[in-house]
């Protein structure tokens, strides 16, 4: 009897130390997959340059505007994406893209960082393929409202998408205002 009774105390303690084993990995290995992308930090005294790009048509960039970095203005409108960018919202990695479409591509940031980093931070994209009856596709990119994508040029880091409708806004059209 007093055997049985010991049989059935290590079961439980053995059960228990188990589940308290599981619980613990998994609590340390959390329940989603996180991302591992995190936006460096920076300061306005990392930035070398910045400029937008407004489009191009095939290899032909249509038109750049490059931030005076002494200009007051310009200097402000820099600060205020680094302060969008350190405190955004990440919404994930970017979306795969179907197909590069050369000649009719959207106007993005570029900061070309003192450490040699360029970081290109464009509309976030959503591109979706419909097939049709006859068999046929069609492809069509979406934007994402108020989300940007930032991707850093020559990095293994994965491009991610962030919410921060500030910075579309500048890149949509608000620049116009900065360059007459």
């Amino acid at each position: 009897m007093k055997r049985l009774i010991m049989n059935k105390f290590f079961r439980f303690m053995t059960i228990g130390l188990i589940l308290c084993i599981v619980f613990v990995t998994g609590c340390s290995k959390g329940i989603s997959p996180k991302l591992t992308n995190t936006i460096k930090a920076l300061k306005f005294e990392d930035i070398k340059s910045a400029k937008i790009e407004s489009g191009s048509a095939g290899a032909i960039t249509l038109r750049n505007y490059t931030f005076d970095l002494n200009n007051s203005e310009h200097t402000k409108v820099i600060k205020d994406v680094i302060h969008y960018l350190n405190s955004a919202k990440i919404q994930g990695n970017e979306y795969k893209q179907i197909i590069a479409n050369k000649g009719s591509e959207l106007p993005y940031l570029i900061l070309t960082l003192k450490d040699g980093s360029v970081i290109d931070i464009e509309y976030a994209i959503h591109d979706t393929v419909k097939k049709n009856s006859d068999g046929s596709t069609e492809r069509a990119k979406n934007l994402i409202q108020n989300e940007v994508t930032i991707n850093i040029r020559n990095s293994n880091e994965k491009s991610i998408r962030i919410l921060s409708p500030e910075i579309k806004k500048l890149i949509d059209s608000g620049y116009k205002d900065i360059f007459k």
